[in-house]
């Protein structure tokens, strides 16, 4: 191979990467204007200004793409994360203090569900009332086995309670910040700075009791 080459495959990745992130970002600018459902393939193609052949050497559907995005989304809320997912009851005594401001100071603790929404890039697709109960779901599937494996250790919970107890936390934290508006205000600080308040005591309560079962106490 000859100097400043490069192989065929990695330039067909740089490429197929490309194109893939031109299509993601033309469906969140589309979502800009309208609702997802009322989004085409055609649309996508034109903002991508690329053609439905290449479109669809990449994705079968939209909702492909949106999945995309929004395991994007996640990963980079993760990776922004400073939550230690082995100790749960530490991380939301951390989060649980008595005023707002508090919450203000360990934003770097918040989870991953939490923190998801507010990343600038990706905010339209949370705003999309059309698919909040699909965008939810997706968001509970991609966190479903790392939540529960965390509970199940923590908590002494059977596999089934883990995942119930992921899905209540999931879908309650983001049904919260629908009704909030997704607008991180003093407002929100205030209710988060409760509910984290009410899960530590709770957490903290079943850990206890589930102990105690354990011991046969």
């Amino acid at each position: 191979m000859g100097k400043g080459t490069e192989p065929k495959n990695r330039k067909t990745d740089r490429r197929t990467l490309y194109t893939k992130n031109v299509i993601k970002d033309a469906l969140l600018e589309a979502l800009e204007d309208k609702n997802f459902e009322q989004i085409t393939v055609t649309d996508v193609c034109r903002r991508a200004e690329i053609t439905r052949a290449t479109y669809y050497l990449h994705y079968q559907s939209l909702t492909e793409v949106l999945d995309e995005l929004l395991g994007d989304a996640l990963q980079m809320a993760e990776e922004d994360c400073e939550n230690p997912d082995d100790d749960v009851l530490q991380v939301l005594s951390l989060l649980a203090g008595e005023q707002p401001d508090h919450l203000k100071e360990k934003e770097s603790l918040l989870p991953v569900c939490h923190r998801v929404a507010q990343l600038p890039k990706y905010q339209v697709i949370f705003h999309d009332e059309a698919i909040s109960n699909y965008v939810v779901n997706r968001i509970f599937q991609c966190q479903r086995k790392k939540l529960a494996s965390v509970f199940m250790k923590v908590l002494n919970l059977s596999k089934k309670e883990a995942e119930l107890l992921t899905l209540f936390i999931i879908t309650g934290t983001y049904n919260v910040n629908k009704a909030l508006n997704w607008k991180k205000n003093d407002t929100w600080y205030k209710v988060h700075s409760m509910l984290f308040r009410f899960m530590s005591g709770g957490f903290e309560r079943l850990g206890e009791q589930n102990k105690k079962e354990e011991d046969g106490f």
